[in-house]
């Protein structure tokens, strides 16, 4: 499981670069300016090297010896060293991660030179691995050379010449000289006493005599000594030379070349012995897995020494297999090898259970090697029995009353194996579907419920059980004690383990539950924060089945048919960004900010939170002939929806609702809408959707407002509808409902007992308002049981307090 979580953090923290030098030489390469010179340039050198050109004496006998040539295999670059004369003398070819110096006096007497410093470096290679060509020039007798060394420290030498001059070359300290680092004579070299001495950790030092054949490569990889076991180092320098590096330089020889390529530094990862007292183990590095079932484990006689001078080897013993793994990692980090000895099988116990059963019942989906089960029960004494697997043994059951959790386990083992059964509280199921991301990126939308159970202290609980995780049931999420105000809101920070066999390796997980629990609906946020994961957000977004939007945006790699899969609003709109793959014929998806269908129903919830285009929209609403109202979520015409007119609500002088005809009807805003025809299915092109805002137009007590919610409750609120044959504004009673892109109007004050309706240019269409409930006149009874009126069609005129109409009360204020 830990490898499951480990393949998911892409993106490692070993970058190669750190435990290597720069050894292909393909990046351009940069100017070369020799050290002590006149500040001009000679030449290029490979990147993070430096190289022996030289501008001679104020540019006179300037020369290139480091030069680029084609890289092996035919691509890139390689570096070419080859000794050249300049003025007489011949001008050694070197390259180096330190700085290449050199000196003389007048004509080239009291020359000296060679490299000092090097580069930061703290790692432990175990041997130099590069390809090469050596060329000699006739006659001569040199070798190219290669040294590499590891230091700690700073060596200082007093005094020394670093400049070329006719007179008196320029003398100062010099830190990390190389034949001081390395302990070489200074007969015959200039400079004065060495006055500071670091530790020289590794050290490697190679001729290369033979020349080349026929444009071939040689390889190879030399090893480095070490000084010091017990010093880490702190610097490094490389250097290949075209000639024996260390000899006097009156020996170098004109056209001697080395060319080099592909440089690494090699980190062993193998053992270099392996032993067991008193066992015969033929150990060879290669072979990984040794066969010592015929004896029993015993720590002390194991001994074992790794191949590399870094690096790690660590043993470990799984009593379970009687197996001992030897790990040896190496000192980048980079490789391991893994050896196992396999020894006798000792005489244990599993520790492990063959069964549990609840009140006799053996609990569902029970395996020996799954620890986690949840039962929706409460806990009694005796209530779980469990059998072990080991033959003798007796399990122990314990229960802890706070967490609901009871805990079994065979202690006469000796194994730390626990199983736990959790006794979750009586949960009130919602259908939901989840939304589930991390760091931004799409890994599941399932369809499940979520439960919530009710505490005393009016707090709740969420409980999710089989929570996914890329693919894998982690385990089931349980959050106690969160807090509801009196509109639904809900709100918890904590701390939990995922309740099961694979969250537990997910460890303490800190979480935000934010969200609301209203009108038997939850939409809520679970952010969970994984902390072993180097604090990776895990988002679960939960929404009902019912919800008319999902927003979607800023999640990668996003699953759309995935995210609409068990939605039951056909009116849910998806918001993803911009780029989204979406199937063709996919309806009701936002891509940034359009969307190619839009297909809405009065049936269903409609809610626009983000504006957008829609290329093609349609309205699956049904309009017989003759007035209704309407709210839509986007500007349009009469004539567009295949009505005669649209009328809006302009002025109320107390008796009279005034409408004037309109050619344009405006978003969110309510209509009175005529049409000379049955129409259904209404389809546009290229609307503009608007945010679902829907408008209140009031004038008087009389208010018109548009409608978004479908199934609203119209007991009370007024709408047109039709009785006897004709159309009526008339207010609703029980069990009268108002669909969605709907609009209804409401009167303050006391019951209406008169209006008239004045339409623009239409006398008779509509017969006005219906007064009383449903349109009916009612009796009206005190609380007492006395009636007042009998078929009355107002409350108008009655004393203030409190009536019963139609069994409801209704106040007269």
């Amino acid at each position: 499981m830990k490898r499951l979580f480990t393949l998911l953090l892409l993106g490692s923290s070993l970058a190669g670069w750190a435990q290597q030098v720069n050894g292909s030489f393909d990046e351009p390469w940069e100017d070369c300016k020799p050290y002590n010179a006149d500040g001009k340039t000679q030449g290029t050198e490979p990147v993070g090297w430096q190289c022996s050109n030289t501008r001679g004496l104020n540019g006179t006998g300037n020369t290139t010896v480091i030069e680029s040539v084609t890289g092996r295999g035919g691509t890139g670059y390689a570096v070419q060293c080859q000794n050249k004369t300049a003025m007489g003398n011949v001008i050694p070819a070197y390259l180096s991660l330190g700085t290449p110096w050199a000196t003389s006096k007048g004509f080239g007497s009291n020359a000296d030179g060679g490299c000092f410093g090097g580069i930061e470096f703290t790692y432990i290679p175990d041997a130099l691995e590069f390809y090469y060509q050596r060329t000699a020039a006739s006659g001569s007798t040199q070798s190219a050379t290669v040294v590499a060394y590891l230091w700690s420290g700073t060596y200082i030498q007093a005094s020394v010449p670093q400049s070329i001059s006719f007179t008196s070359p320029t003398q100062s300290d010099m830190q990390d000289r190389d034949r001081v680092i390395l302990g070489k004579s200074l007969d015959g070299c200039q400079g004065g006493d060495i006055t500071q001495e670091g530790i020289l950790v590794a050290s490697l030092e190679h001729s290369i005599t033979a020349n080349t054949e026929n444009g071939n490569w040689d390889y190879a990889c030399i090893p480095f000594t070490y000084s010091s076991t017990t010093t880490k180092p702190a610097k490094l320098n490389i250097i290949f030379a075209a000639n024996d590096y260390f000899a006097a330089r009156s020996a170098n020889v004109s056209g001697d070349q080395l060319v080099i390529d592909d440089v690494k530094l090699i980190y062993y990862h193998t053992l270099k012995s392996l032993a067991y007292e008193g066992e015969s183990l033929t150990f060879d590095e290669e072979t990984l897995t040794y066969d010592l079932s015929n004896v029993e484990y015993e720590a002390g006689k194991l001994s074992f020494e790794k191949k590399a001078a870094g690096g790690t080897a660590v043993a470990t013993y799984d009593e379970t297999t009687a197996k001992v793994s030897i790990v040896v990692t190496s000192d980048d980090k980079l490789n391991s090898t893994t050896y196992e000895l396999q020894f006798k099988m000792p005489v244990s116990y599993t520790g492990k259970l063959s069964s549990i059963s609840y009140n006799g019942t053996p609990l569902e989906g029970f395996t020996e090697n799954t620890h986690y089960y949840s039962l929706t029960a409460d806990y009694t004494a005796d209530c779980l029995t469990a059998t072990a697997s080991d033959e003798g043994l007796t399990p122990t059951i314990s229960y802890d009353a706070e967490s609901r959790i009871a805990t079994i386990s065979v202690p006469e083992s000796g194994q730390n194996i626990n199983y736990y059964v959790k006794f979750a509280k009586k949960a009130t199921p919602y259908p939901s579907k989840l939304l589930i991301t991390m760091v931004g990126m799409y890994l599941s939308a399932p369809t499940q419920e979520v439960g919530i159970t009710e505490n005393e202290d009016g707090t709740i609980g969420f409980q999710l059980i089989g929570f996914e995780f890329s693919g894998v049931n982690m385990g089931d999420i349980y959050v106690d004690d969160i807090a509801m105000d009196g509109d639904g809101n809900i709100y918890k920070e904590d701390v939990i383990q995922i309740f099961g066999d694979f969250g537990v390796d997910l460890g303490d997980l800190p979480i935000t539950l934010k969200g609301q629990l209203k009108d038997g609906e939850l939409e809520c946020n679970l952010d969970i924060t994984w902390v072993n994961g180097r604090n990776l957000p895990i988002k679960v977004t939960v929404y009902p089945p019912t919800t008319p939007y999902i927003d979607a945006q800023g999640i990668s790699s996003l699953n759309v048919a995935a995210v609409q899969e068990g939605l039951t609003n056909p009116n849910c709109i998806i918001y993803t960004d911009e780029g989204t793959t979406v199937s063709e014929g996919s309806e009701n998806v936002v891509v940034g900010t359009s969307c190619t269908k839009l297909n809405l129903n009065k049936s269903n919830d409609i809610s626009i939170p983000y504006a957008f285009t829609a290329t093609e929209a349609s309205l699956a609403r049904s309009f017989a002939t003759g007035w209704h109202s309407i709210c839509l979520p986007f500007a349009t015409t009469p004539e567009t929806l295949g009505a005669e007119q649209a009328q809006a609500f302009t002025a109320f002088d107390g008796n009279t609702l005034t409408f004037e005809k309109v050619t344009a009807m405006e978003a969110n805003v309510p209509y009175l809408i005529y049409f000379a025809k049955e129409t259904e299915n209404i389809s546009l092109q290229n609307i503009d959707a608007a945010v679902t805002v829907p408008q209140s137009v009031t004038h008087g007590n009389v208010t018109f407002t548009g409608n978004y919610e479908a199934g609203r409750n119209m007991e009370g609120l007024y709408g047109v509808a039709e009785k006897d044959g004709a159309q009526y504004i008339m207010r609703g009673g029980a069990g009268s409902t108002l669909g969605s892109t709907g609009a209804y109007f409401t009167v303050s004050g006391s019951e209406v007992n008169s209006l008239h309706l004045r339409l623009d240019g239409i006398e008779t269409s509509i017969s006005g308002v219906q007064t009383g409930q449903d349109g009916q006149a009612f009796d009206i009874y005190t609380l007492s049981g006395i009636k007042v009126r009998s078929q009355a069609a107002t409350t108008d005129g009655l004393p203030k307090g409190i009536y019963l109409i139609n069994g409801k009360k209704h106040i007269v204020k």
